[in-house]
């Protein structure tokens, strides 16, 4: 798909439901944006990544919180080689969750326009970011200290590595548990440890930390 002014080595994949409106977008972005397009069905596993850099553009508006927590944890393990872009974001989107997610580079709301949309996908093509301005400065705000411990640095255990990763997939304190065979106050206790250890203060911090330190 696209036209023969595209960009060598990158890709837009749309990841949303089938639908008419789905393949009416894709026409859409592919007379607008100088990108290789491709429609990816969002109840799907993402497929090994071929081209040099994929974008993502993540319909948030198809996708449930488990499936946002599964593809998060998705985007972690790719995230040498793509970017997120998240489209029809509710406007009330928490802006910690927002930060979560792996390689973030735009953000788009139902309330923005088409021509914002295209500019938005262009700006990132050519390695920019684009958020809107009370974002940005929520950025800059953030100090991200706790990104900056790698995980040879934390000393976390290996018990608290696969708690990290069952986080990253969504899971709540009762499944982590039952995944794990252990009981419910001993996965509170190695919560508390692990986020002292990587100096997080929640969850969405230590998925955050967990994408940017762990391969899987």
């Amino acid at each position: 798909m696209g036209t023969e002014t595209v960009v060598k080595g990158k890709m837009l994949l749309l990841v949303t439901k089938p639908s008419l409106q789905a393949t009416a977008l894709l026409h859409q972005l592919e007379n607008s944006v100088n990108l290789a397009i491709r429609l990816h069905n969002i109840n799907k596993p993402l497929e090994t990544l071929t081209h040099g850099e994929t974008l993502i553009l993540f319909d948030m508006m198809q996708a449930d919180k488990k499936l946002l927590a599964c593809w998060q944890s998705l985007s972690g393990r790719y995230r040498n080689n793509l970017k997120i872009l998240l489209l029809n974001t509710p406007e009330d989107y928490p802006y910690p969750e927002i930060q979560a997610w792996p390689k973030i580079s735009a953000v788009f709301y139902p309330s923005m326009e088409e021509m914002q949309l295209v500019e938005g996908i262009n700006s990132v093509a050519r390695g920019e970011c684009y958020f809107t301005q009370r974002f940005t400065s929520y950025l800059l705000n953030q100090t991200g200290q706790y990104r900056y411990l790698s995980y040879e640095e934390s000393g976390i255990t290996q018990r608290e590595k696969e708690i990290l990763n069952k986080l990253r997939m969504g899971a709540s304190n009762v499944e982590i548990a039952q995944l794990l065979f252990i009981s419910e106050n001993t996965v509170k206790t190695h919560l508390y440890n692990l986020f002292r250890k990587i100096s997080v203060k929640n969850r969405t911090q230590a998925v955050s930390w967990a994408n940017d330190n762990l391969r899987r």
